[in-house]
């Protein structure tokens, strides 16, 4: 039998970026809250990381970051909702600029507004208007900087794993404000 649960599985899986308020609000006391909070996740879950192309309804559909396409009715059903109820909801997610909705073919296509911001990828539009790729990279994010004279090159925590090179650590304790008390004294 397969392992399932490796180190090895859970890197090549890939990740969910939901917002920590919506998985927050899942357990909310307040039945409308947890409601919403579930189908947002459950919306992030389903949107694509990636342009590709998606088969709907017989048809090819191009499915851009943070958009997919399905039925509405199917949707509602999932979550235990009439039409009527549904329908409040995704208008309230629209007029909160959370959602846009477009109708296609026997379904809809579900966009999430700033994907690439909250997943933290620079979108084609930023890229084009700041100055393309090169001021993109330099605005994505980086390791973590080193604090208090600790030197870290490209350090991420995703970095322990069996064979990948973690620089050793090195501090400089002359950068540090309480040693540097500590020697003046001395």
């Amino acid at each position: 039998m397969k392992k399932f649960y490796t180190m090895e599985n859970f890197l090549k899986s890939g990740y969910y970026n939901i917002p920590r308020v919506i998985v927050d609000n899942e357990q909310s006391s307040c039945e409308k809250t947890a409601l919403r909070a579930r189908i947002l996740s459950y919306f992030y879950q389903k949107v694509y990381f990636a342009k590709g192309e998606v088969t709907f309804n017989g048809r090819r559909y191009v499915c851009f970051r943070g958009e997919f396409i399905a039925r509405q009715v199917e949707l509602a059903e999932y979550f235990n909702l009439d039409r009527k109820q549904w329908n409040r909801i995704m208008t309230d997610f629209q007029s909160e600029s959370i959602l846009k909705i477009e109708r296609v073919r026997g379904g809809s296509r579900f966009s999430i507004v700033g994907y690439d911001c909250i997943v933290g990828k620079k979108s084609a539009q930023y890229k084009q208007a700041n100055g393309g790729d090169k001021a993109a990279e330099e605005a994505a994010p980086k390791a973590k900087k080193a604090k208090l004279g600790v030197s870290v090159e490209n350090y991420y925590p995703e970095h322990h794993v069996k064979g990948c090179y973690i620089p050793k650590l090195e501090i400089d304790l002359s950068k540090i404000p309480e040693f540097q008390e500590k020697n003046t004294d001395k």
